[in-house]
């Protein structure tokens, strides 16, 4: 299933999961910042170590590529 990691700036994707991952506490923290299923994440910039700059809601939140990684989603 297509990653978060995957897309390029200045896509919007709706977000189908939480791949599990360590630590556990990581993804209690996903959904606390809004990443939850159904969720529209819009890609905003990719870093120059591979992390990510995305938008939820009115949110501007910096993903390491691992975590990004991490985010399932569909277009």
């Amino acid at each position: 299933m297509p990653s978060l990691l995957d897309r390029r700036p200045g896509t919007t994707v709706r977000l189908t999961g939480i791949a599990p991952g360590r630590p556990a506490e990581g993804r209690r923290r996903l959904l606390e910042f809004g990443f939850v299923p159904g969720a529209e994440v819009t890609v905003i910039a990719r870093g120059a170590t591979g992390g990510l700059l995305v938008g939820v809601g009115e949110a501007r939140i910096a993903l390491d590529s691992r975590t990004a990684a991490r985010l399932r989603c569909t277009r």
